[in-house]
């Protein structure tokens, strides 16, 4: 009994060995597969949840109506940044009682000193020759022309367009004209006078054509002008003539001091 239970016990133990190596080799040689398997099935599983092409009716309806709203938000927020900047022109001008127009730079005209602006209002938006031109930064110049729909603007970097103007807080005035290379001067400036470098420059009341109080640049230079009788300021002007794209039109007044309509 002994031997044949030895003999049984042996035979047991050499079966449950061979069928242990039989489950490592089974192992080594499908597991990867199976790992590989398993892992395809949780992707897809996965990627069914969050990024399935199929999706309801409802969910069809929310994104068009998300991408509606961001849409519309973009809008009014370019909307509101044009009226900001609306504001912001009304609230550099001085002038009271005077009807504006805002306008959009169309095109520009080759040259800084001969150069013109043309505008997409017209005789029919209410301007017309003589309108003071602004943007937000300062003067820009004055409607040579309009047409019916669309206007011409020479800035004040054009040597045909004079303006009467005066420092700040130095009081000094003079006229603003440009120079053969589209550079600003004042001139006939009284000797008299402290300007100082930094020194403000507006329109003052004087000149007929622009109204009163508009900024006009900054003082750059104080240079003698005639042997004692003035002296001439180079100026920085406030706009850029190069890059404003949005515009204010002030439309003049008639002979008897009142708007035109």
């Amino acid at each position: 009994m002994n031997a044949t239970g030895g003999f049984g016990g042996r035979r047991g133990i050499h079966g449950r060995f061979f069928r242990f190596i039989l489950a490592a080799f089974a192992v080594l040689i499908l597991g990867p597969f199976l790992v590989s398997g398993l892992g395809s099935w949780l992707g897809a599983r996965f990627t069914g949840i969050f990024f399935r092409e199929e999706v309801s009716s409802r969910e069809e309806e929310l994104r068009n109506s998300l991408v509606m709203l961001m849409v519309e938000n973009s809008i009014l927020r370019e909307e509101k940044m044009k009226a900001d900047r609306y504001r912001m022109l009304l609230g550099i001008s001085r002038v009271e009682d005077r009807k504006a127009v805002p306008a959009r730079v169309l095109y520009r005209s080759e040259g800084m000193v001969t150069g013109t602006m043309v505008l997409d209002r017209g005789r029919e938006h209410g301007i017309v020759e003589n309108s003071v031109c602004i943007s937000a930064e300062g003067l820009v110049g004055v409607v040579s022309r309009a047409w019916e729909s669309t206007s011409e603007i020479l800035p004040i970097t054009n040597p045909s367009v004079n303006v009467s103007c005066v420092t700040w807080p130095s009081n000094a005035y003079g006229i603003l004209q440009s120079s053969s290379n589209g550079s600003l001067e004042m001139v006939h400036v009284d000797l008299a006078q402290e300007v100082a470098v930094g020194d403000m420059v507006f329109t003052s009341r004087f000149g007929g054509v622009f109204p009163d109080g508009l900024l006009v640049g900054t003082v750059t230079g104080v240079m003698p002008g005639e042997p004692g009788l003035a002296m001439r300021l180079s100026v920085e002007p406030a706009a850029d003539f190069r890059s404003t794209g949005e515009v204010l039109i002030l439309l003049p007044r008639d002979g008897s001091g009142n708007r035109v309509p």
